[in-house]
């Protein structure tokens, strides 16, 4: 799973280069609420046979006083970059599911969506 949280994470860093924090495992919030957060957690996936399948929920949550298109297009980017990823070595597919609305209890936007993978 490493090789394809990895992966993951790459394309992350290279499609959100500033602005948001990326974190692994959970969401650690700051005090201050007006930062952004790309948070990859790993859920598990099919069986791990020859060909893996890990799959991660990735959830984008904006800071206060974002508008919620921020979220949306955020989501909208990280699609796109899967879209055209190349692929590597090890990880074959990465690819993200339809992303879903939700909020925080102060009001800001997330939204979660899945990334499954392929890996040998």
């Amino acid at each position: 799973m490493s090789a394809a949280s990895d992966a993951l994470r790459a394309v992350l860093q290279a499609t959100f280069p500033t602005g948001w924090r990326i974190q692994f495992g959970r969401w650690i919030d700051d005090p201050d609420k007006t930062l952004r957060y790309i948070v990859v957690r790993p859920v598990g996936g099919a069986g791990a046979e020859v060909v893996r399948r890990p799959l991660f929920n990735v959830a984008l949550i904006t800071g206060a006083g974002d508008a919620s298109t921020v979220a949306d297009t955020a989501a909208g980017s990280i699609i796109e970059a899967l879209r055209v990823w190349p692929g590597s070595e090890t990880v074959m597919q990465l690819q993200a599911g339809e992303p879903v609305f939700m909020a925080t209890d102060d009001g800001r936007t997330v939204f979660e969506m899945s990334v499954t993978t392929i890996t040998d």
